[in-house]
């Protein structure tokens, strides 16, 4: 009986881990296809880099929850111009009604009208929040980004 706990708490251990393990290399060529809701001229993401990509609607509750969080942390010098929002299933009226209500903060928000950059990256739902380094999705946060979140995404891009 002892060896089965053991054996199931190991499981359950390796089950939760907080790194994320399966990880997806993002396809470049799905990053062209995101428009800036303002501009309507494609967004360059530059995957070379370390960023983050938010995604998020404007009918999604969580989604007003974390927006302000995400606003503040984009104020951190190692975090300007390396945020991208991109609406999820959503219409560009409504995101930049969203935008008009909640604020933008230094965010570079975008719409991927077909949302294959968001399917081809294993997007469950929104909000969800991917941790981008050097083209692959190394941490993924499901759910409203929380005050433990944002610790975590400070020292990834501090390191």
């Amino acid at each position: 009986m002892k060896i089965k706990f053991i054996i199931f708490i190991l499981i359950f251990v390796s089950c939760t881990s907080s790194e994320f393990s399966n990880q997806i290399t993002v396809n470049p060529e799905l990053t062209q296809n995101i428009t800036d809701l303002e501009s309507n001229s494609n967004i360059e993401i530059d995957l070379s880099k370390t960023i983050i990509i938010n995604y998020w609607a404007s009918w999604c509750l969580e989604c007003i929850q974390e927006h302000q969080l995400l606003i503040e942390i984009s104020e951190f010098d190692s975090l300007k111009n390396n945020i991208y929002a991109i609406s999820f299933q959503d219409t560009k009226s409504d995101a930049i009604k969203f935008l008009e209500v909640y604020g933008k903060g230094n965010v570079k928000y975008g719409i991927d009208e077909n949302s294959t950059l968001a399917i081809n990256s294993g997007v469950f739902g929104v909000p969800e929040t991917h941790i981008i380094k050097e083209g692959t999705i190394i941490k993924k946060f499901i759910g409203p980004l929380t005050f433990n979140d944002v610790e975590e995404i400070l020292i990834i891009f501090s390191k």
